[in-house]
């Protein structure tokens, strides 16, 4: 497969995982405030790997990598992290937070 044409699909991946944490956290702030505030931490865990999403996708646009190595170790770590942080985010309010399961995550 081409360089280009492989960044260009990551990076189109990484927009849907992004879109979808955002989908996440907005279904958070609907929550009562108590469940809210039980959730906080894992919210911030949740806006800093759509941080680190923003970062891959701008080097992505920029400077595809001919070796992508590095960064898709840095982006399986975060997708490991992003998986943790659902899993502990759906238990602090007692439920399922992604009604169609976390497959997403490992894709």
């Amino acid at each position: 497969m081409e360089t280009e044409a492989y960044c260009d699909r990551l990076e189109d991946q990484l927009a849907a995982w992004k879109a979808k944490i955002y989908d996440t956290i907005r279904v958070v702030h609907k929550l009562p405030p108590a469940e809210m505030e039980m959730a906080y931490s894992s919210i911030r865990s949740l806006h800093a790997i759509v941080d680190e999403i923003d970062d891959q996708r701008e080097q992505l646009r920029t400077a595809c990598p001919a070796d992508w190595s590095p960064n898709r170790r840095t982006i399986d770590q975060k997708m490991s992290d992003l998986h943790d942080t659902l899993k502990a985010l759906s238990q602090k309010i007692n439920g399922p937070l992604i009604p169609d399961s976390l497959a997403w995550v490992s894709e």
